[in-house]
């Protein structure tokens, strides 16, 4: 299961800066990366760990290691102008603004690595502060902001290997719910869901309670959006579907 780990692994990082600073010089700027990079790795759950940060050169690195399982990082690649937007959504976000304000007051770049954990492809980039000063002016992002925001952002990653025999491919929001459709690879495999839904029900509910920090983000958005999270699976020949819901309320018990 993935989630929209730019907006996730931001508010992770965040976690591990436990003291904040008005007017941050380059010195302060240069301790709180130093505190950062002596928490990695910071679990991003499935999608991987934050590995790394550094701060050199005027720019603050942060460099991530991905499970290729579930991350293609040439399509990362590929789609710079996502990753961009991306980053700067995330500067509409508290707590991530006060550390990309710090980086601004220091008038240094932020640079993204992301490390493919086999290939060590790289995908990478760099929005220097006079991009990022501009977002950290605007009101913080709704509910219904954030969750369409993670949509894209997800969805720009599908699709996803789970590497038993069924693919998710693609995250939407179906209104009272969002729906992760999950394809099978042959009606064999959707005949196994259907008898043992309670136990995928069961399983994916231990995976909940499972979840990194960056991962209960993703949680709390959809409670907080009212909303129920369920995943439609299907196959090819077949018109049968099989849905496992989890009600906002279920959610609710495991989070909060």
């Amino acid at each position: 299961m993935k989630k929209s780990f730019l907006k996730g692994s931001l508010l992770a990082l965040m976690c591990a800066v436990m003291l904040v600073f008005s007017g941050c010089s380059k010195s302060k700027l240069k301790f709180i990366v130093d505190s950062c990079n002596k928490s990695c790795p910071i679990s991003l759950g499935l999608a991987g760990e934050i590995t790394e940060f550094t701060y050199e050169d005027d720019a603050v690195e942060i460099i991530y290691t991905m499970n290729e399982q579930y991350i293609d990082i040439d399509k990362m690649a590929s789609n710079q102008d996502n990753m961009r937007e991306a980053v700067l959504n995330t500067a509409r976000n508290e707590p991530v603004k006060k550390l990309l304000k710090m980086i601004v007051d220091a008038d240094a770049d932020i640079c993204f690595v992301y490390r493919g954990n086999v290939s060590g492809n790289e995908a990478r980039v760099r929005l220097s502060s006079k991009e990022v000063k501009p977002e950290l002016d605007k009101p913080e992002l709704t509910t219904e902001e954030k969750l369409k925001i993670t949509l894209e952002q997800t969805n720009n990653l599908m699709p996803i290997d789970t590497g038993v025999g069924i693919v998710i491919t693609e995250l939407v929001d179906k209104g009272d719910k969002l729906v992760y459709l999950a394809h099978a690879s042959d009606k064999s495999v959707l005949k196994d869901v259907e008898r043992n839904v309670h136990v995928v029900k069961g399983n994916q509910r231990i995976m909940f309670k499972m979840a990194s920090s960056a991962e209960k983000v993703f949680f709390k958005l959809v409670i907080e959006s009212g909303k129920d999270l369920a995943y439609l699976y299907s196959a090819d020949d077949t018109d049968k579907t099989v849905e496992v819901l989890h009600t906002n309320a279920e959610l609710k018990e495991i989070f909060n």
